[in-house]
Parts: structure tokens; sequence; C-alpha cells
């Protein structure tokens, strides 16, 4: 997933009304392994000479399947033509979506869709290393990296694993977590941080929400 652009003219890639906002992706369909992560582009064409959202806030964007990862702040790239890119990890085989949404009081609700297609890990790719051990993102500006695996059971921000107790930065989604591997930062003054989750069909990256 590079940041590029594909041609502005594919039919499957605009969105849903003449009459409102046209969402663009800057891809018009992702099929990756699972753990692949990059950038994906998102631009707003406003087809209205007065857009009654009070901020570009006001768009939604949710995703299934993925991450949200990073993102950058909306810009004005043309004259009624705004643009966002999104960091997007692929976390659960399986298809998903990045989806942006807005609801508005002249159009009402629109919303476009990008496909995903998260497919079998490969061999020697993150969710590989990261099972055999071996953690496969950048290493954390401090601490030392540790894992554990076993038997893993989720609840809302806490995670049982491997006879061991965490207090995740965030709620999960309810994944399949029979059998799981940790990574985990261990500070100096004793502070533990999450870094990556990942089980049978599940990369679910943490890392990102540490400072």
């Amino acid at each position: 997933m590079r940041r590029h652009w594909l041609a502005l003219g594919l039919a499957g890639i605009l969105a849903v009304s003449a009459f409102g906002c046209e969402f663009v992706f800057s891809h018009d369909r992702i099929v990756a392994p699972l753990g692949t992560w990059g950038e994906v582009g998102i631009r707003v064409y406003k087809t209205h000479t007065r857009c009654t959202l009070p901020s570009p806030d006001a768009y939604v964007i949710t995703v299934q399947g993925a991450q949200v990862l990073a993102e950058s702040p909306w810009r004005q790239v043309q004259p009624n033509v705004l643009e966002k890119w999104v960091v997007l990890s692929l976390a659960q085989v399986g298809s998903g979506y990045l989806k942006i949404a807005k609801t508005c009081t002249k159009e009402g609700y629109e919303e476009a869709v990008l496909p995903l297609e998260v497919t079998a890990p490969e061999p020697e790719g993150p969710w590989a290393q990261a099972m055999a051990g071996v953690y496969p993102l950048p290493l954390p500006s401090e601490g030392e990296v540790l894992t554990v695996a076993g038997e893993a059971r989720l609840s809302a921000e806490r995670l049982e694993i491997g006879g061991m107790t965490f207090l995740l930065p965030t709620t999960l989604p309810n994944l399949s977590l029979a059998e799981a591997r940790l990574f985990y930062a261990l500070l100096p003054g004793g502070e533990v941080r999450p870094l990556l989750l990942v089980a049978e069909g599940v990369f679910w990256r943490l890392d990102h929400l540490w400072p």
C-alpha cells in the first residue's frame, strides 16, 4: 500500500451521489496478507457551492478487519477538494472494509466503502515472525520487549494470557484468542505496555497507542 492515487475516473472508486459529496480512495480495493500495513488516501469532492458540514472532522471513518494506526489532518488540495491519508493495518483474516460517511442537512447520509480482503499470512511475514516469538515491528523508544504465550481470555480492557494479566490501552473487539501471543514492553520503572497481540487469523497492534 504505497502513497499514490489511481486514475480518478475509475467507476468503482467514485462514491455514491453526484449531488452530494463524492468520496474517492487511492485504491479500488485492497487484497493483502494478514499483518500488512501501509497508507491509504481518501479524498472528498464537495459538489455543493455551500457545504453545511461544520468541519472536516464531521466525516466519520470506520474499519472492519483492520486498524487505523495513524491519520493525517484533512487538508485542501484543490478548491472544494479535501484529502486525508490513513495508515491501515490488516488485522483479521477475512473480508473487511474502510468506510467514510457523513450526514448533512442538504443530502442526509452518504458513505463510500473500500473493500478489504485479508488473506492468510505469508510464511515469513510479520505474523509468522510474531507467532515464532520474534517481535516484527520497530522497537519502542524505551523498555525491554518481552513476550508471553498461551491460552488467552479477553474482557473489555483486560487480557489474561499465560498466567499473566495485562491492562490494555483500549477496548479490543471480540477476537478469537484460544491460543495467542502477546508482546509487551517492560519499562525501567516497572510499567508494562502491551504492544502486539497475535493469534490464529489475528494481528492486533497496540504499539501505536503509546508515546
